[in-house]
């Protein structure tokens, strides 16, 4: 018997009884877009400070942006973590969805937080959760020339039957996210919050606009003077640096580390560099090989484990594996030579790296990664690199390359990810050997058929695995400079266009213009916006020509060349010089063969979809539930699948830019549609994220309004389990989103075998259709939504 499917418009603490028909939602929706706030609090100024109350701390009122009064947050000492806070008191609407929407200079940057709490309790969560707190902060200004608007949903626990809530805005330090403890977690505020103009209280999803907006600055590019000198100072800086880590390692007493080797082999092939050819690099490549082998024999985890990489448990021994295809044949005599044995006497070092290698590759072929970066850095370094080094000293045990080919395939989404491999050399669907903590289905892909990772969701900077895909891609080259496989290329290709739909025009530090990556609807992204961004992101591996040099495929060329023409390029490798570990030097070297191939490659006509003057579109990937669009001069980015680790939320997260505001929203639904499994994830009492994962605590944390709420689960697929608090690929996902904001009415169908409809409002003339272009005449009164594919009304004035 089918299980049935379960409509739902509602959110926290509404699961159990408000259940929506999918009628009149839209209509609703156009109805409540003209009505005026529910209560505006306007910081700083004396009236409206006094008719809620408002008393603070630590605070003190500035005079801000375009004449408006705003409110900053004071460090309370030196070393401390808090700062200033102000109470006061909100006006609500007693039943119903009400918003909480934070407005901003969109200038203002720093990377402090601020939190408010509500009759007792905290509102959202601190770090990557369906729901934020007020303010996440920022590294880069989010509006140029304009306010900037944070909508958070607020609990219909919370405002149920009141029309007055209690509210304590409290500032504290930025956090790192990674840190395994409070101290490592919570740093101090050492300066003022970002000054707070205005809170709003508002029924409808999107926050109506002030009086006072601004408006975004006009494009710089075309006045900007050649790069030539800048550039060159740029390129020599990197040589000195490249050049000054060779020495560096030659005149040092200790071995090279792994990583320090796989320096030493890339320089050694590098002809602009110091260590060209150089015995030297050879001599400490050697010395560093003797110290693993000693190392190993004391601890053989550091097969598995060594500190050395930059993640410790994901490359094996891969590094040296990869240093060894690229020096081998210059150290045949050295690979006969002999070292110690722990247990006395001596081996050869090919029977040392025979040893060495062969245990990491088995452990790390029962160990793979399911999360996309994290599967293409496992199959590339752990399992493919120590075969190379395997192949490279002449060791009968390397595998054929075509028998680990599928494993390349499978992390870069062609084949399904079947998991690690047991003893038996059998797929188990698994992270590891007996471990269903992170089970699949035997159909879950890696990336989406648009070419999107699958970290769950849409993913900004986690997502941007073109490094890591395009050195699968040249690991797969039989020699250097020769073609690699076809298969991986062409994904690579539909890995970065898919990319391309999320850089939108912003500005760079200096006020010029520039692409960002969009990361305000992204799941694993913390501040937003993110870094300049065009072909490739520019990483610690990697610059950001390595996809368009390494493939020549067209569009990518072209919106690398758009970089250079808007004078992005030489900034973006001075903003990879900012960081000072090898890992970065290492991902530089590549930089000045890439430059210099580019200039030999024919102009492109192609540039970013999102790009001033390229035609209107609307892209949505339905595996993902994500959508990117562009209709004139306003941008729109939805996540309708958002941050649902553990369980159906109702949310969805919208980024909302026009020539006059830009706003980050999460907002309810209004409907979806899914089929219930019976399970419920319940909401722990955890302030810092919607799960179970991470438990650390401040010493006066209290308790979050979402605590004890259940959502329901969406069914799995045959194969998946679910494990309360863990994430899942599958427990959030729903077949049907629907969403009205501002003028925009979304609907997403998600599944591969269904057909939902979609009720259009009354209205007294046609509406277009964007996805589409048609024009819906006047009197339809619905819209069918046939399987993956994404509808987009817009009732604005065209």
């Amino acid at each position: 018997m089918p299980i049935p499917i379960r409509r739902a418009a509602w959110f926290m603490g509404a699961i159990a009884g408000v259940l929506a028909g999918p009628g009149a939602t839209a209509a609703a929706a156009a109805a409540a877009a003209a009505s005026p706030p529910i209560d505006l609090l306007r910081f700083g100024d004396a009236g409206s400070e006094q008719a809620h109350g408002l008393r603070a701390v630590k605070s003190s009122v500035k005079a801000g942006a375009m004449g408006q009064s705003a409110r900053v947050f004071l460090p309370l000492a030196r070393d401390d973590w808090r700062g200033g806070e102000a109470w006061f008191k909100l006006r609500v609407e007693g039943t119903g969805q009400n918003y909480l929407s934070v407005r901003m200079w969109g200038e203002d940057v720093n990377a402090n937080q601020a939190t408010l709490y509500c009759d007792g309790k905290q509102l959202g969560y601190r770090q990557l959760s369906d729901v934020d707190i007020l303010d996440q902060g920022g590294k880069y200004p989010a509006a140029p020339g304009r306010f900037h608007y944070l909508t958070h949903p607020l609990p219909l626990a919370l405002t149920k039957g009141k029309d007055e809530i209690s509210c304590r805005l409290r500032a504290t330090g930025p956090i790192w996210r990674y840190g395994s403890d409070f101290a490592r977690f919570q740093k101090p505020m050492s300066e003022p919050s970002r000054p707070f103009y205005a809170l709003i209280v508002h029924r409808e999803a999107m926050v109506p606009e002030d009086a006072v907006e601004g408006r975004a600055p006009a494009a710089r590019t075309a006045a900007l003077p050649p790069e030539g000198g800048a550039g060159e100072a740029v390129l020599a800086t990197v040589r000195q640096r490249v050049d000054a880590q060779v020495r560096q390692l030659w005149s040092r007493k200790q071995p090279p580390s792994q990583l320090e080797i796989a320096f030493l082999a890339k320089t050694y092939n590098t002809p602009w560099s110091e260590g060209y050819r150089q015995r030297r690099s050879l001599d400490a490549i050697v010395a560093g090989l003797d110290a693993l082998w000693a190392s190993y024999q004391q601890n053989p985890r550091i097969a598995y484990y060594d500190k050395a990489t930059p993640n410790e448990g994901w490359f094996g021994f891969g590094l040296v594996g990869e240093a060894l295809q690229a020096t081998a044949a210059q150290l045949q005599a050295e690979l006969d030579g002999e070292v110690r044995a722990a247990a006395g006497g001596t081996v050869t070092r090919r029977h040392a790296l025979e040893t060495m290698f062969a245990d990491s590759l088995a452990w790390n072929k029962r160990n793979r990664r399911l999360y996309t970066n994290q599967s293409m850095i496992k199959d590339l370094f752990g399992i493919w690199y120590n075969n190379e080094g395997l192949a490279a000293i002449g060791s009968a045990k390397a595998q054929p390359r075509a028998s680990l080919l599928p494993l390349f395939y499978q992390s870069m989404g062609l084949e399904p990810w079947a998991g690690s491999l047991n003893e038996k050399g059998e797929f188990t669907y698994a992270v590891a050997e007996a471990d269903a903590k992170f089970s699949v289905p035997r159909n879950y892909f890696e990336t989406t058929g648009k070419g999107l990772t699958k970290e769950l969701g849409y993913v900004g900077g986690y997502g941007e695995v073109l490094d890591w895909a395009a050195k699968i891609y040249e690991a797969t080259r039989p020699a250097p400079g020769q073609p690699g496989d076809a298969r991986i290329r062409a994904q690579l290709v539909a890995i970065a266009r898919a990319r391309s739909w999320f850089r939108y025009p912003h500005w760079d530090v200096a006020g010029q213009r520039a692409m960002r990556l969009e990361a305000a609807i992204g799941w694993r992204d913390v501040y937003a916006p993110s870094d300049v961004m065009y072909a490739q992101k520019p990483s610690w591996d990697a610059s950001p020509l390595q996809v368009a040099v390494t493939t020549g495929d067209p569009y990518l060329v072209g919106y690398a060349q758009q970089m250079l023409d808007e004078r992005q390029f030489f900034p973006s490798v001075a903003h990879m010089l900012e960081t000072n570990t090898l890992r970065a030097t290492l991902g530089m070297v590549d930089v000045i063969a890439e430059y210099e191939a580019m200039q030999a490659l024919p102009r492109q006509p192609h540039r970013l979809p999102m790009s001033e003057g390229q035609p209107d579109f609307v892209f949505a990937d339905e595996e993902n539930g994500v959508l990117a669009l562009k209709h004139g001069k306003e941008v729109l980015y939805a996540s309708l699948y958002w941050r649902a680790n553990y369980g159906i939320s109702g949310l969805a997260r919208v980024h909302y830019v026009t020539p006059v505001t830009d706003r980050v929203a999460t907002v309810a639904l209004d409907r979806q549609e899914y089929q219930p499994s019976g399970l419920y994830f319940t909401r722990p009492d955890n302030p810092h994220i919607n799960g179970t994962r991470f438990s650390i605590r401040s010493p006066d944390d209290g308790s979050v309004w979402t605590a004890g709420e259940r959502q329901p689960v969406a069914r799995l697929p045959s194969g998946s389990v679910y494990m309360p608090g863990e994430d899942n690929a599958y427990a959030g996902r729903a077949d049907y989103y629907q969403l009205r904001y501002g003028p925009y009415l979304i609907a997403m169908n998600s599944s591969s075998d269904q057909t939902f409809e979609l009720p259009l409002p009354a209205r007294a003339r046609p509406v277009k259709e964007l996805a589409s272009g048609a024009a819906v005449p006047a009197g339809a009164s619905a819209w069918r939504v046939s399987p993956r594919s994404t509808a987009v009304f817009y009732f604005g004035d065209d």
